[in-house]
């Protein structure tokens, strides 16, 4: 039970505010927050790009918006500061942009961004080796504001973090540990929270195929049913009569959200022969 001084001056049975805030779990704004990772090149940002629009796309430090130049609707901001990244959270979290959906391009140079910072904060040497302090802020500060940017869908955007793609645990780790998984490139820590803040997470991958006469055609893939290896999730309602499929072929954002609803496909028309 609080006691006296910790609790409100408020009259306690009045509950009008608290229940003003409940809400049918079906008039939820229909919003989500996306994981993708893969190796340069698979179709991430190109996924991204199928976000509805506006968009507007926070290239940390990568460079790939190349590769959607020519679609309508998206605008672009280079972060180089950690300073950035949080003043456009603001700009969006304000409600006064016009963006329905907002692509972090990368999250794993975003953990660079903010090493930079730090190292700057505290005046150390380029060789300066980070404590385990160190990292433990880098690692909490990383997880605020990827959770504060997921938020935004409470606000009506969409939100989609890319990453690279970690095969090696070795590759990030700050402490020992064995994780046998392919996931997003980023600190454990941050790999684990992040996985579980995403309503989606999928795998980027290029599959070749070859036909009888040995022509070489590619397919943009990206893996989203449950994998033994591979770090994927979408989440469904609990009674949909749907099951995730492992691999989707030129993923968009509609084909992601049909899942998310459980909404079966359209079944294939079939095209009859007719006689000559």
């Amino acid at each position: 039970m609080p006691t006296k001084k910790e609790t409100s001056k408020t009259d306690p049975t009045d509950f009008s505010d608290i229940v003003g805030k409940i809400t049918p779990v079906h008039e939820v704004e229909d919003c989500t927050a996306m994981l993708v990772y893969g190796k340069s090149g698979t179709g991430k940002t190109a996924f991204a790009s199928t976000f509805p629009k506006p968009l507007i796309v926070l290239d940390v430090q990568e460079k790939g918006t190349e590769t959607i130049s020519q679609v309508e609707g998206i605008d672009v901001i280079s972060i180089e500061s950690w300073d950035s990244f949080q003043q456009i959270y603001w700009y969006l979290a304000s409600g006064k942009s016009k963006y329905k959906s907002v692509v972090i391009d990368q999250i794993s140079q975003l953990q660079a961004v903010r090493m930079q910072s730090l190292r700057s904060e505290n005046k150390m040497e380029p060789t300066d080796t980070f404590s385990r302090r160190d990292w433990g802020v880098v690692s909490g500060d990383l997880q605020t504001w990827l959770l504060n940017y997921r938020n935004l869908r409470d606000s009506g955007l969409h939100v989609c973090f890319i990453a690279h793609e970690r095969s090696n645990a070795s590759e990030e780790a700050i402490e020992d540990q064995i994780d046998p998984s392919i996931g997003p490139r980023v600190m454990p820590s941050v790999s684990s929270f992040i996985n579980g803040a995403a309503s989606v997470i999928g795998n980027t991958f290029i599959r070749e195929t070859f036909d009888e006469k040995k022509n070489r055609s590619v397919q943009y893939c990206m893996r989203v049913g449950p994998h033994a290896y591979y770090v994927t999730k979408v989440r469904k309602p609990v009674h949909a009569e749907i099951d995730v499929p492992d691999v989707l072929v030129n993923p968009t954002f509609e084909k992601i959200m049909s899942i998310s609803r459980g909404e079966k496909p359209a079944p294939k028309r079939s095209v009859s022969k007719r006689s000559a």
